[in-house]
């Protein structure tokens, strides 16, 4: 079903860039936003455009600048860490 309310898995695919099994499997595991009819043979998948906007809008989020500061300082605590270990080990040439 393909309206001004929802969006076709083709659509999906292609903004996506990920195949039809993948999107109907996440779906029906709960990661990604709509519902999958399996009573059939084919899979009949509805997905709702909002929520999917909303899920790509949240999913594709710069990180904020907090989380950037903390992911430096933690890089350069494991750096400043490595070079202790590094430093401390016996010279063997």
């Amino acid at each position: 079903m393909n309206d001004e309310f929802n969006i076709s898995i083709e659509e999906v695919m292609k903004i996506t860039h990920k195949s039809r099994e993948f999107i109907i499997n996440a779906i029906q595991q709960g990661t990604f936003p709509g519902s999958v009819d399996a009573s059939g043979k084919r899979r009949n998948v509805h997905i709702p455009r909002k929520a999917f906007e909303d899920y790509m809008n949240h999913f594709n989020k710069s990180p904020s600048e907090e989380l950037v500061i903390a992911l430096l300082n933690s890089l350069n605590e494991k750096s400043a860490l490595y070079k202790d270990t590094q430093h401390n080990q016996p010279n063997y040439k």
